[in-house]
């Protein structure tokens, strides 16, 4: 069964095809790896939360951080600069 968090992860890597190079870059992994690890229909391959938070500093693309807080209750907060 896929679940919603599964089809997020997979939609901030595949939402902008051009940078999907630069997320694999940031990451260490080509693109075909990349994209199999997030893949939620392919269930050999699974994504560690190291490769979620370099994939979301590379992308700034933070809703998998909003869900993650969401699902726990919670709300983030921008710290001022």
């Amino acid at each position: 069964m896929v679940d919603e968090f599964s089809l997020l992860i997979q939609d901030v890597v595949i939402c902008a095809p051009a940078r999907l190079p630069k997320l694999a870059q940031k990451t260490g992994k080509k693109c075909s790896k990349l994209l199999r690890e997030a893949n939620p229909y392919y269930s050999n391959a699974k994504m560690g939360v190291e490769t979620l938070l370099e994939i979301m500093e590379a992308s700034q693309d933070i809703r998998p951080l909003i869900y993650m807080a969401h699902k726990m209750g919670l709300e983030l907060q921008k710290i001022s600069d």
